[in-house]
């Protein structure tokens, strides 16, 4: 039975998404009001017999101007058991009919699901969709095809710590020891976060978010997401913003530092504060979000990224990728031409 989620269930949808292995944030109506451009709409699958959930998918929702199609966007696919495919298809079938009424001209989906499975990637394809940028490397998609992360598997602080690089370890140590200072911070700091993700921008060449969207982060998100700040003699010098979904993920979401006082180690201090978070939470994997497919050849400009991730232990994960479900094929093929020439414009 598919149940669409609404203000009477809306909490049962959430009891579900946190606990659920494939639970993550990106599916809960928090962050939803965080992507307020979007409308949001979400759906349940439910036992006929017992009422349990078996399975949800949520969908952001992005209307074409003038002619009012829409596209829906299903971020990091179903929550559900992966290979699962009956209740696969049945909350595909339930988004089809919801389409309908949205007038969609297209389903996006990126499960994360790992590459090794090729099993799912051959049952999306014989539903109709089609993979977006195959074997892309970098950061072609909306959401990052490859990233970075460690297994938690029950690890006292001591015992993680040991599975850093001896350099890392010392330079979370001393870190502290040559003055720097890492707080908790609500919205009054905002302003030197965005001050240095904007140096973090103009350094490392990507494009920065406003204030107002962090400021939506801290508001929608509540206890399930802090900004941490680090200070050295008195001044912000580094800021991360941290995502937690219930025990399953803690996720490094966004970072900025300053290029003054790299030499205090700032940024070290930072992942140690999120990772111990994380402990606090008994999550099971750290996410350092996203990296570059071809990370570890040196000449790759995202190869520091890498290398700083990799310093803390962990390993590279790679998903199965970005798929579309067509719908609308003639409005499908306007929208990307028109995508594509704004792309260019800018």
């Amino acid at each position: 039975m598919i149940v669409r989620v609404n203000d009477a269930n809306l909490a049962e949808y959430e009891d579900f998404i946190k606990s659920h292995p494939k639970g993550l944030f990106q599916h809960s109506s928090k962050w939803a009001k965080v992507k307020s451009a979007w409308k949001w709409e979400a759906i349940m699958l439910k036992d006929d017999e017992s009422g349990e959930i078996i399975g949800s998918a949520a969908v952001l929702i992005r209307f074409v101007p003038v002619i009012k199609n829409a596209l829906f966007y299903v971020c990091r696919g179903f929550v559900a058991d992966e290979n699962d495919f009956e209740t696969f298809d049945r909350l595909f079938d339930g988004l089809l009919e919801l389409a309908k009424e949205y007038k969609a001209y297209c389903i996006k989906i990126d499960p994360e699901i790992v590459i090794e499975n090729k099993a799912y990637k051959e049952h999306l394809i014989s539903k109709g969709f089609t993979e977006l940028n195959p074997g892309c490397m970098d950061f072609e998609n909306v959401q990052p095809r490859f990233v970075y992360c460690f297994d938690y598997n029950g690890l006292s602080e001591e015992e993680l710590m040991l599975t850093f690089k001896p350099d890392y370890r010392n330079r979370i140590r001393k870190a502290p020891k040559k003055g720097v200072e890492v707080k908790i911070m609500g919205k009054e700091a905002l302003d030197d976060f965005v001050s240095i993700m904007a140096e973090t921008g103009e350094r490392d060449n990507f494009s920065t978010r406003p204030k107002w969207y962090f400021e939506k982060i801290l508001d929608c998100m509540g206890e399930d997401a802090r900004l941490y700040m680090a200070y050295y003699e008195g001044k912000a010098i580094a800021g991360t913003i941290a995502i937690k979904w219930g025990e399953n993920v803690m996720k490094y979401q966004y970072g900025a530092s300053s290029n003054a006082h790299r030499n205090v180690y700032p940024n070290y201090a930072l992942q140690w504060a999120m990772m111990q978070w994380g402990l606090e939470c008994n999550c099971k994997v750290y996410d350092f979000g996203g990296i570059s497919g071809d990370c570890q050849n040196p000449d790759n400009p995202h190869y520091g990224l890498w290398r700083f991730k990799h310093g803390f232990g962990g390993y590279m994960k790679e998903f199965i990728g970005e798929f579309d479900y067509v719908i609308n094929k003639p409005v499908y093929n306007i929208y990307n031409i028109a995508t594509d020439l704004k792309k260019k414009i800018r």
